[in-house]
């Protein structure tokens, strides 16, 4: 089916539940109100106890069933949308890799995926009540003289209702009781969604229904929302994803197509344009609500502890009320409008990006394939041209030191998935060899497509495909409770009622003809070509209207197409060979000794620890294999903290041809580089882990590398470097560790020797790291110690490395600097993209060392502070869309932070920071002035999220993994920090607060400021400025980036942290 129409569903009184994974104990009820609201209702209340011993059995009997070759047909069950081609709390103080992940996490995509009430909270599993409401419009429905008004309304409806009027009385609500609100606005769907700690789910519920009920949109409300609008904008505005999204939409798209607005919305397109035009955005506002928002464009999802029986009476009081208008399909699109006209798509534009990116973009225009989501064609040619085994067109392109990755297919994002159209995308990752050949690469990419179309669609391929998405559905660990009913509210929208749960997921019908229908129209004449690199600059003569992106368009060269219309052969092209890493045994393990509940070493000496822990509680066929190799090599100079980051790369790439097999298969691995050393993880189905370890090791093993892969790898490190720096608040944590941590080696350090490092030294540095280590590790999940025990065999034996003495290690390892009490600590720098508009503001307190008492502190007071600090400065004063609180640990010395992002243009830093300076002293007034039922409620929270158990394995992994990384070893942590927290007073935390956020003789601050260059506010001068030390003014430190190394040397160090204890 296409997108389904809500006003051609028929009246039931009952429907079947959806099909589910034989391993999800959740029950399932579909509902349909009179109003015509959907509902599905999920019940979690017997998840846990119904893991009894017969699942064994079940698990087993599965594993006989579907062993065999991967290529074998399997029984139509189900049915496989999305034609996939295969904001928490800041980063925690510990990670040393320099770069980290250069990625877009910080900012939002587009207005498809985040919404204007997302907040940068942390993913809290222990949350097990939800709901989501999808509406079935969205931005393509926005009114062409006011671009944004979805998005805008998705802001407004938060804004209270008739029932529970306050502004911000949800938030507060769903914030004192452990939970959040979060909206999404995508092409042709408004999401919204809150999560809740389990007592208070009935109470939220109602509240959250009456935003649908009726909101206020009150028109005192709409200035100051449309200015997070503009501020989520803003935040985005760097973002090179976004950019080149909205230039298909500003310059290729067809102007008569929805597809050609601009869906984000600012203060441009919601207020100064309609101001001149005599528009009333409040007008526009109501009467898109009353034309979109009716009852029978909604789908409700409900995921919570209590009965089916009991969800049913709660969804139907709440929902029930919601008006149903029944106008005419407000997201429908004509399909005789071209989403996009040949005459602009098929062409070479060129792109100038914010970060140093070097890519070649080849798209292609395809009908809407949402009717084939049980077929996915897309997702079969996408797995086929992102493959990166022997034969494929990465594989050939690392070869000739063209390109680094490639990506292909269809993300599923609403901009290229929809109901009129689909775009098909091939993303490469290019060279400084592969962008003076860009031609080159892109015909390798036509010379496979026409591999694909010559041979036609492979049935053993499909089902290979098919049987990985089927083990990956069948023993998938437990999702984060609102991103389970956020998924689940959007997919009612597409897929019958059956395929609720595996629509996406799944593939079950290979179709021959319609494979090959889609695959015969990725021809180079119907492509899109866009290149990426700052060397286009000159060449770059046009802007995009709303980022500003400078680019250019011309016609496809005719040299170009002529080779492409007569492309040989290329014998190094070829199809996959079969998966070898495809698990087909899921048995569960036997028990060969007790059952223990935390991790145990089985086995200890001179070179490794092992823990190991059998999984007895999820009973699934994953198992869990972490290794850190001690060391402290990584920690001596910049020029080895670069080498090893280097090395990691290498890695990365010279295993990718084989371990790419095993990432497909649903196994997954990663290199990092973390303070304490180099880690190595695995994990996945345990039938083929071992096979998948052992690999990496002989990798890590064999070390070695050609001069030209050294040098493509090493370039690719150093725009990852320079990357990372232009992200203001990469920057910012940076310059906050260089100046707390005695060992830190920044991007900027690395940056500055990089030219000096050589293949020789690279290879010198990896004898040296693996001549001496000590290893510990943790296996956890669905193996025996036995197999463990082999695994450390297998390394020690491959590897050959000398033991590191724990003793000579502990010393190695980075202290935390003790800045100098009642001091407030400033570091002023500009932004290093110059483009930007955005400055970011860290206010972090150095608060104590570590204990669990200390602990707790500072989590409650997290827990107490975020919602008024995001209420206060963000949505009263909009200073940013942007602005967290979060807790730190330094190597054993607790702190907490304030982080706002802001615009530049608009707030000065002083007035921002005199804005934070206000909020904390008015934080003191908010928590003195609780009642004892007001603070009550964010303890109870808080424990509640402590003796939540673990919803999956790998939640339990990770958190054994922390204690046996930091070497805490308090695996029973929650349990203590629960003890601590039962007797936690107010004014025990008000006592805290002032000792440690305050001034006060013992106050200890540092503020980091990145600075916009929008900004009318220069750097301020280096050098001391002592003011006169007193309680209230503590004396005012002013630094410069190049002054930090020299201060900090002044400072004295904390004392080493007790290894594993508090």
């Amino acid at each position: 089916k296409e997108k389904i129409n809500p006003f051609e569903r028929s009246p039931q009184q009952k429907m079947p539940p959806p099909t589910k994974s034989p391993f999800d104990f959740k029950d399932y009820r579909i509902i349909r109100l009179e109003n015509g609201i959907v509902a599905l209702l999920i019940s979690a209340e017997h998840t846990r106890s119904s893991r009894v011993d017969g699942e064994k059995e079940k698990t087993n009997r599965l594993s006989e069933s579907s062993r065999g070759e991967s290529g074998e047909d399997s029984e139509e069950t189900t049915d496989g949308t999305s034609e996939d081609g295969g904001a928490t709390s800041e980063d925690g103080d510990h990670v040393t890799s320099l770069s980290e992940e250069d990625d877009d996490t910080d900012v939002p995509r587009n207005a498809a995926s985040t919404g204007g009430h997302s907040v940068r909270r942390r993913k809290d599993q222990s949350i097990v009540a939800a709901c989501a409401v999808c509406v079935g419009v969205g931005s393509f429905s926005d009114p062409n003289d006011v671009p944004g008004l979805a998005h805008l309304l998705e802001h407004m409806v938060f804004m209270g209702s008739e029932k529970y009027p306050g502004e911000n009385s949800f938030d507060t609500f769903t914030a004192k009781h452990g939970g959040y609100g979060n909206a999404c606005t995508g092409c042709e769907k408004t999401v919204f969604e809150f999560s809740i700690h389990q007592p208070y789910f009935r109470e939220a519920l109602d509240r959250f229904a009456q935003f649908f009920v009726s909101p206020q949109l009150l028109e005192g409300s709409l200035d100051r929302e449309i200015e997070a609008v503009d501020n989520e904008f803003q935040d985005a505005f760097q973002s090179d994803k976004n950019r080149i999204e909205q230039l298909f939409g500003s310059c290729i798209a067809n102007t008569s197509h929805p597809a050609s607005k601009f869906m984000w919305g600012n203060t441009e397109s919601l207020k100064k344009t309609p101001k001149k035009k005599g528009i009333n955005v409040g007008k526009h506002l109501r009467d898109f609500h009353l034309r979109s928002y009716s009852s029978h464009y909604m789908t409700v999802a409900v995921l919570s502890r209590d009965p089916l029986d009991t969800l049913e009476a709660w969804t139907r009081e709440s929902f029930s009320s919601v008006p149903s208008r029944q106008p005419s399909l407000a997201a429908s699109i004509p399909s005789v409008i071209p989403a996009f006209e040949d005459a602009l798509f098929c062409r070479l534009y060129k792109i100038v990006p914010v970060k140093d990116l070097q890519e070649v973009h080849i798209t292609w225009l395809l009908p809407s394939l949402m009717s084939q989501y049980r077929i996915k064609p897309m997702h079969y040619l996408g797995w086929l041209l992102g493959h990166e085994g022997k034969g494929s067109v990465l594989s050939l392109l690392k070869k000739r030191h063209l390109a680094t990755t490639l990506v292909s297919g269809n993300g599923g994002e609403s901009y290229e998935y929809n109901s009129s159209y689909s775009l098909f995308t091939c993303t490469i990752t290019l060279t400084n060899k592969g962008l003076e050949n860009v031609l080159e690469c892109i015909e390798v990419v036509f010379q496979y497509l026409k591999i694909l179309r010559d041979l036609g669609p492979q049935e053993w391929i499909y089902r290979e495909i098919q049987v990985v998405e089927e083990n990956e559905f069948n023993f998938k660990d437990e999702d984060d409770p609102v991103n389970c009913v956020s998924t689940l509210c959007e997919s009612m929208q597409y897929f019958p009622e059956e395929d609720y749960l595996t629509g996406d997921d799944l593939m079950f019908q290979y179709d021959h003809q319609s494979i090959a229908a889609v695959q015969d129209l990725l021809t180079p004449e119907r492509a899109n070509i866009v290149l990426v690199s700052k060397a286009y600059a000159s060449l770059c003569d046009r802007k995009e209207q709303w980022f500003g992106t400078k680019f250019s368009s011309e016609e496809i060269p005719s040299d170009w197409t002529t080779r492409w219309q007569n492309l040989p052969p290329n014998p190094d092209l070829h199809l996959p060979s079969p998966n070898m890493f495809i698990a087909t045994d899921f048995t569960l393990k036997a028990c060969s000794s007790p059952l223990q509940k935390y991790p145990v070493v089985i086995e200890e000496c001179d070179h490794y620890k092992l823990w190991f822990r059998q999984d007895s509680v999820f009973l699934v066929p994953r198992a869990y294999v972490h290794l850190l190799f001690r060391t402290a090599v990584h920690l001596e100079s910049a020029r080895n903290a670069f080498m090893m980051d280097l090395f990691l790369h290498l890695m990365k790439t010279l295993v990718g041809e084989v371990a790419y097999a095993a990432d497909v298969a649903q196994l997954h691995y990663s290199f990092s580089a973390e303070v304490q050393g180099m880690v190595l993880c695995v994990d996945g189905l345990n039938h083929k882990l071992p096979l998948l370890l052992e690999t990496l090791i002989t990798f890590v093993a064999d070390f070695s590398s050609s001069e030209e892969q050294f040098q493509t790898t090493k370039d690719d490190v150093t725009r990852n470097l320079q990357n990372y720096l232009l992200r203001p608040k990469k920057y910012a944590k940076s310059l906050r560790l260089k100046i707390l941590q005695h060992k830190y080696w920044s991007a900027a350090d690395a940056l500055s020797i990089v030219d000096d490092v050589t293949l020789k030294d690279l290879i010198e540095f990896v004898d040296t790291l693996r001549r001496q280590m000590y290893v510990e590790a943790l296996v956890q999940g669905n193996m025996t110690p036995e197999e463990a025990k082999r695994l450390m065999i297998y390394l020690c034996s491959r590897l050959e490395f000398s033991p590191l003495p724990m003793s000579l290690y502990d010393q190695l390892q980075p202290r935390t600097v003790q800045l100098p009490a009642n001091t407030h600590i400033t570091v002023e720098a500009m932004s290093k993209d110059k483009q930007s508009p955005s400055t970011v503001i860290v206010d972090y307190f150095q608060c104590t060392p570590r204990s669990l008492t200390e602990s707790v502190m500072l989590q409650l007071l997290m827990h107490c502070i975020n919602e008024p600090c995001f209420d206060t400065l963000r949505t009263k004063k909009q200073l940013g869309y942007d602005v967290f609180c979060t807790d730190h640990d330094t190597f054993g010395i607790v702190g907490a932070s304030l982080t706002l992002s802001t615009h530049g243009s608009k707030y000065s830093v002083e007035y921002a920071c005199g804005c934070i300076d206000q909020f904390f002293e008015d934080f003191l007034n908010i928590l003195s002035s609780w009642t004892e039922s007001d603070f009550h409620s964010h303890v109870d929270s808080l424990l509640q999220r402590k003796l939540e158990p673990d919803i999956c394995l790998e939640e339990e992994v990770s958190r054994n993994w922390t204690e046996i990384l930091f070497q805490f070893y308090q695996f029973d942590r929650m349990g203590k920090e629960v003890e601590v927290l039962r007797h936690v007073t107010q004014k025990g935390l008000v006592e805290w607060y002032q000792r440690h956020i305050l001034p006060n003789p013992t106050h200890r601050r540092l503020t980091i400021k990145v600075v916009s260059h929008y900004t009318t506010t220069a750097v301020l001068d280096a050098g001391e400025k002592m003011l006169e030390s007193s309680v209230d003014s503590p004396v005012a430190i002013l630094l410069k980036e190049e002054d930090m190394e020299a201060f900090k040397q002044e400072c004295p160090l904390y004392p080493r942290g007790e290894k594993g204890g508090d």
